[in-house]
């Protein structure tokens, strides 16, 4: 699976969590709390670990980009 893919796939999921947990929190009439909070928290989780991993990357790239182009100098014209 690629990485856009697995992207789109994980996202897709977390929401799919969120959004059944608070659906469970305000159509369930008797334990709401029981199915609503467990799928919420773990939506929540899964999305905000998409999001950091997602700038952790980002910021990877970005600082192999400034070593490459300190070893290889100013360019050349």
């Amino acid at each position: 699976m690629s990485g856009t893919t697995g992207f789109i796939f994980s996202y897709a999921l977390g929401l799919i969590f969120l959004l059944g947990g608070i659906l469970f929190m305000v159509v369930l009439s008797q334990n709401q709390l029981l199915f609503g909070i467990p799928y919420i928290v773990l939506g929540l989780v899964i999305l905000v670990g998409l999001h950091m991993g997602r700038r952790r990357r980002k910021r990877q790239e970005h600082d192999d980009a400034l070593l490459d182009a300190n070893e290889h100098g100013p360019a050349e014209k």
